[in-house]
């Protein structure tokens, strides 16, 4: 009797050791479903898109208060006929007359007013354009054009959640370039 209590104990105790191999798939399966459910919902392409985004549109504020006090401290600086930049070759974030923004100056130096010049997150600190994808074609970069004292600052918005922001900028056209400006007459590239 000892013996039969004794095997019948140590099969159900070998039985109880561990999952089956079909359980392990179904708790597999269950995870791979809610996972790539999870993934569906938070989009990284689209959370990245917004992010580049947000950083764009801070530096678009940093580079419109870099403008204002170097206009206020330089009355009519902009002189001449239609003036841009985008792409200089070397330095693009240097804040002396040879970065992006100088360049666009008139070769000014801007170190004054900010040490290092803003360039797109898509980019690095030695170019200033990038090529967003064959779906999108088009550039990103930080872009200004003036004429006499009027200046707009352009950039392109990835993100489909910024349609908003994009309507309301006072761009004439949507083409995702959103837009600071002291003078709407001013065109954006693209």
């Amino acid at each position: 009797m000892l013996s039969t209590a004794h095997k019948l104990t140590s099969k159900v105790s070998r039985h109880l050791r561990g999952f089956t191999l079909i359980e392990l798939l179904v708790v597999i399966g269950i995870l791979g479903v809610l996972a790539a459910a999870a993934l569906v919902a938070i989009n990284p392409a689209e959370a990245q898109k917004k992010a580049r985004d947000t950083q764009r549109l801070k530096d678009m504020a940093t580079i419109q208060s870099i403008v204002e006090q170097y206009l206020n401290d330089n009355p009519g600086a902009f002189t001449g006929a239609d003036n841009q930049t985008d792409t200089p070759a070397t330095g693009a974030n240097a804040c002396g007359a040879a970065g992006w923004l100088g360049v666009a100056l008139g070769g000014v130096s801007v170190c004054t007013y900010a040490n290092v010049i803003p360039v797109d997150p898509a980019n690095r600190n030695t170019a200033t354009t990038d090529n967003l994808g064959a779906d999108v074609a088009q550039d990103a970069f930080y872009y200004i054009r003036w004429s006499g004292s009027s200046y707009k600052i352009c950039t392109y918005l990835e993100s489909k959640s910024n349609a908003n922001k994009l309507i309301n900028d006072g761009e004439a056209t949507d083409n995702h370039v959103f837009s600071v400006f002291s003078s709407d007459d001013i065109t954006c590239p693209g």
